[in-house]
Formats: structure tokens, sequence, C-alpha cells
């Protein structure tokens, strides 16, 4: 595999992922962590800033396609997914971006042709993981030198798929929703803090506060246009479960739809909802720290 030293290169390097999407469902991730999900019919180009989510040494790009039900249960003749993890100094433009690790998809192609497309010198050979009518993943790695320090969630324990993991994550859960509902805008930022921390961190500030206002954190608090679901009546109507990624290094509680919906605040003059959306690690005294 071949080294980025990001460091030596850039005051600053950025982070950022970038992608092409065409005829099929999408899932794409780094370091088993998701940066990008689609289920929308069309044609998709774009990217995002991914830099919470690099880490020091080996880092692995993953994508996974599925058809859509919009076209039949079938991908589109020439379906693909291209993602590339990109470096740019933080003050430069994004037509600066310099890819650093490179996979495509090809998810109607024949497993020679799968990869075809992505560049040779940007990561070790792409692996195939899965390839059913159903769907395909294949990933790809890279030795990148990560300017950030070890992040809190990668010293956690494995966290495991147990009823006692689910129950114990879903009281905080409820302590999160609880400090929202009061309007306590002092428990929510201590809730919030490990996790404004490393937002913070990645963005090359040394202060959580900025990782705050990064992140607007409890910006719903005290908005009247904005109410709060009750949580208790919210999981009584949807069957939830322990969602676990990163390696098993972070997770959260989803519903049956694979969304994060226990903690919803509804806009009832608009008509739109926002569901709040979290990633917690557990630390080695067993505690949930929020740390997404």
């Amino acid at each position: 595999m071949n080294a980025i030293i990001a460091a030596t290169n850039y005051k600053q390097p950025f982070f950022s992922v970038e992608f092409s999407i065409y005829g099929t469902g999408a899932e794409i991730r780094l370091n088993d962590i998701p940066v990008y999900f689609s289920n929308s019919v069309g044609q998709t180009n774009s990217q995002k800033a991914i830099p919470e989510s690099i880490i020091d040494g080996e880092n692995t790009l993953s994508i996974r396609s599925f058809p859509l039900d919009e076209d039949g249960g079938k991908y589109r003749d020439d379906a693909y997914i291209e993602a590339s993890i990109t470096i740019r100094e933080k003050t430069a433009s994004q037509s600066e971006n310099k890819p650093v690790l490179h996979l495509k998809l090809n998810p109607t192609q024949e497993k020679e042709e799968l990869v075809r497309g992505s560049i040779s010198n940007l990561g070790d050979k792409p692996r195939l993981h899965v390839q059913t009518e159903h769907q395909t993943v294949i990933s790809r790695r890279a030795q990148i030198q990560s300017p950030f320090p070890r992040w809190a969630w990668q010293d956690g324990q494995t966290i495991e798929d147990s009823t006692d993991n689910f129950n114990s994550l879903l009281e905080k859960y409820k302590e999160i929703w609880a400090a929202l509902n009061d309007g306590n805008k002092s428990k929510v930022f201590e809730l919030y803090d490990a996790a404004a921390l490393e937002f913070a961190q990645s963005y090359y500030y040394s202060d959580k506060q900025e990782g705050h206002r990064l992140m607007d954190t409890g910006g719903f608090v005290g908005n009247n246009e904005w109410g709060l679901g009750n949580i208790n009546k919210i999981i009584q109507k949807r069957k939830y479960r322990l969602n676990i990624y990163a390696n098993g290094n972070i997770a959260n509680i989803v519903d049956q739809n694979n969304h994060q919906s226990l903690i919803t605040y509804l806009n009832r003059k608009a008509r739109i909802t926002s569901k709040q959306k979290f990633g917690f690690y557990k630390n080695q005294n067993g505690e949930w720290i929020m740390i997404r």
C-alpha cells in the first residue's frame, strides 16, 4: 500500500470523499463508518467532508451497491459507484482536492470487470466481499498519516450485539432526550462535549466550543417552531435494534427502516421532521459516550 505523508505536505490537510453514482443504490463507508447513503434513482455527483473518519495508518474505503425497487429490483445498464478519498489544504478550494484512495464498482459486470476503472496506484488491490443479486460489496485500503490525535472511540470496548447493550444505550438516549425536553442547555452541552471536542479537532480547532458551534449543539432548544417528540411513545410505535459499525467501536439505535428516529423534532407549520443522529462508543469503564 502507498504511504501518504499528509502532515509533511500540508499545513492543515483536509479530507473529503468525492463520489459519483448512477443506476444503483449506494452505501459508502470509510473505516466501516457510513459517510454516504443513497436509495434514489438517477445520477448523483457530490462530495462530503469526512476528516473525523480518518485514522492514522490503514484506512479502508468500502462501497456497497444494491438494486432499487423503483428500477424493478434490477440495476440499470452501466450502473456504477465511484468514490475517492481526497486531500487538500484546508484553506484551498475544492478544485485542489487530490485523490489518495480510489475505488469504482460496476455491479452489472462479471467478477473480472467489477472494479474496472479503479485507479491502480491509489490503494491496494480491491477486495470483493459479497456478490449476490441483492448486493455487491468491495473495499480497498491505503496508508494515511493522519494529522489528528487518536480518536477516543478507537480505544473503547468492542461492542457486542446484546440485549444488555441495547437497553443501556437506550437509557443514554433517554438521558439526552430528557435534557433536550427540559431545555437544560448546560446538560445538553455536557452530553455533547466529547463529540464536540473530536469534531473541533478534525477541523483544527483546539476548543470544544468551536465543535459545539459547528454542530449547532442544542439548536432546537427554545425554538418554539420545533417540538420534541416523546421518546417513550416513539419507542412503542416502532421496532428498534442496536446498530454497530466502525468495526465494532461505535453504535447507535435505529428503527426497522434503519432510521435514527428515537429523538425527533417536528415543525408542525412546515410539516417537516428532523431526526437527531448520534454515535456512541463504550469506554473501558462500560459507559456510553456520545462521540458523533
